[in-house]
């Protein structure tokens, strides 16, 4: 008589460990792009956004954006890498490879994005809102093209590597690689500079987490 298999406990820590991290990294980026909608707009003039710089709280706000886009992205990073360990020997090379360089290049992006949002609030607090103001048309017009434009389509081509990946691999079922497609088409052809359309691949995260989380059982190798 053959004895029952188990479940390797670091295996199976491993992939609870995937999920929590792609809903982790989802609510945060959810937060942080939230926060940054509460910004002067393009047609805000420099007096406006002298006062908006004035005050102390919206220049917390702005660096508690980038402290918090720096925690989702080591989620998202954590996320990238239990996800390939969860694959192991099956992941495609290929597909592996362009998954993990576009996840890399998506958190510099994104980083690089929020810290051109908070250079005026450096230097509001160092210098003066008035020379916040001056700075603010420049250091919003790149966060703003890196967020909406560059990001979003980086965006496309990690969440396709992955979607081929699970494709290839078996790892998520039929629905979950046609909605990340769906997504990653959208954002690849979207053409827009609403801030709002970096919800896309946190609420894509947050589907893939939770279906992680809620199918550990199911999904950790016998």
């Amino acid at each position: 008589m053959t004895a029952p298999t188990t479940r390797e406990p670091g295996r199976m820590a491993s992939i609870e460990a995937m999920g929590f991290t792609g809903i982790v990294f989802a609510v945060l980026t959810l937060i942080g792009v939230e926060m940054l909608r509460g910004m002067p707009g393009w047609s805000a003039d420099h007096a406006a956004v002298e006062q908006w710089f004035a005050q102390s709280g919206n220049r917390t706000r702005l660096t508690s954006v980038v402290l918090i886009m720096v925690v989702a992205s080591i989620a998202l990073l954590w996320f990238i890498g239990t996800l390939r360990r969860r694959l192991g020997q099956r992941e495609d090379q290929l597909f592996a490879t362009v998954f993990l360089g576009s996840g890399v290049i998506l958190i510099g992006l994104l980083l690089t994005s929020v810290a051109a949002f908070a250079v005026p609030a450096t230097i509001a607090q160092q210098l003066s809102p008035a020379a916040a103001a001056d700075a603010y048309p420049a250091s919003h017009g790149l966060g703003m093209v890196l967020i909406t434009i560059i990001a979003p389509r980086i965006s496309a081509v990690f969440m396709l590597s992955l979607a081929n990946l699970a494709r290839v691999t078996r790892a998520f079922p039929r629905w979950l690689t046609l909605l990340s497609t769906a997504a990653a088409l959208f954002m690849l052809i979207a053409v827009t500079t609403e801030i709002r359309i970096a919800w896309v691949l946190p609420a894509w995260s947050l589907v893939i987490g939770i279906y992680i989380v809620t199918q550990r059982k199911h999904l950790a190798p016998e």
